[in-house]
């Protein structure tokens, strides 16, 4: 894998650290007067970055040329614990200056492939494109402890490589559907950037970077970015067997 690893600390230093980054290309951006579109994962260290933008980047961050989408979301009403938007809503959005229009969730709690089809389209209107494909300035993902991101998982690799930028998938254990963005976007963005915390990532990161013989069945080992490396911001929990 095509990648720069970055490891910190603590969980809260690896999260700071993202910030930061999120603070230097919105910088770099209002100088162009151009638009960063960034799309945001769920989970717990997700969760922790918004806390951390909510309480130490909101008179910082240019917000008016932030845009956010997400990278997937569970099929469930933004108000129902399970939703991405509502974790971000709750964690980030109500405490910080960004305007209701620079917001595209997915609507998780319509019909999937109808709400996979329009968030799509929606994709294809408000980004910019390059050989085709919209085109994210930022993408900031996770990793399960099974090796998937996004809700692309290790029984549904296809995804990776989807002529939509845009799908349906079920959690393989629990039988969620989900709204995902696929590969093709994904690896399609100027920046990808992993942002994984915890011990319980340390063994599939290790088989990940080695490239020991189960790294192909996880997803994430085949995200990069457009410039072909991922970026890894790893807490040494996670990183304590690289």
């Amino acid at each position: 894998m095509n990648s720069n690893i970055h490891i910190f600390e603590t969980p809260e230093e690896t999260a700071r650290a993202v910030a930061e980054v999120i603070l230097e290309k919105a910088k770099e951006k209002t100088k162009l007067s151009l638009p960063l579109n960034i799309a945001l994962s769920g989970g717990n260290t997700p969760k922790l970055l918004f806390s951390i933008l909510a309480n130490e980047y909101a008179d910082k961050m240019p917000w008016h040329i932030v845009r956010l989408f997400w990278v997937d979301e569970r099929c469930v009403p933004p108000t129902d614990a399970d939703s991405n938007f509502g974790m971000t809503y709750t964690n980030l959005l109500k405490y910080v200056p960004i305007h209701d229009s620079n917001i595209f969730r997915i609507l998780g709690e319509v019909d999937s492939q109808k709400e996979a089809n329009h968030y799509q389209t929606l994709l294809d209107v408000q980004l910019v494109k390059k050989n085709g494909i919209p085109k994210f300035d930022l993408m900031l993902l996770g990793m399960g402890e099974d090796g998937h991101t996004a809700s692309i998982f290790p029984d549904n690799l296809n995804l990776l490589h989807a002529e939509q930028t845009v799908a349906v998938a079920v959690h393989p254990i629990s039988g969620q559907k989900r709204i995902t963005l696929t590969g093709t976007v994904i690896n399609h963005a100027d920046q990808v950037i992993f942002l994984i915390t915890g011990v319980s990532k340390a063994t599939v990161l290790r088989q990940i970077f080695k490239r020991e013989p189960a790294f192909e069945k996880y997803p994430a080992s085949y995200i990069h970015s457009q410039s072909g490396a991922a970026d890894f911001y790893l807490d040494k929990a996670a990183a304590n067997e690289l």
